[in-house]
């Protein structure tokens, strides 16, 4: 394998969508995490605790119901911002990567 080669396939191995985003959003370059835990698991073991604390504080099931309604309703609207504000700088990265091309002399064909 050449230097070039051996470089794409390193500069590929380093890729990983959630040390891109904890880069983008919090600035962290090298904290690693395992992403190979299912979605719902990780939801499961994220939200374990503030619900026990709710239900700790409200042990009948009917006091607790508006807290978490709250809760969730809190989530959502985060959810919805960070995944706009993903998707925007998704668009402003893949125009970038588009305007690096058109920069970039054609090729010709033969």
């Amino acid at each position: 394998m050449d230097v070039k080669s051996y470089h794409i396939t390193k500069t590929f191995a380093r890729m990983d969508m959630q040390k891109l985003i904890r880069f983008l959003i919090y600035g962290e370059e090298s904290k690693t995490q395992d992403n190979t835990t299912p979605y719902s698991e990780r939801l499961d073991k994220a939200s374990e605790p503030i619900y026990n604390r709710i239900y700790s504080l409200y042990p009948n099931a009917k006091d607790a119901t508006e807290p978490c309604n709250e809760l969730s309703h809190a989530l959502s609207t985060f959810q919805e911002v960070y995944f706009e504000i993903g998707m925007k700088a998704g668009a402003r990265l893949l125009y970038q990567l588009m305007m690096e091309d058109e920069k970039q002399p054609a090729k010709p064909t033969e």
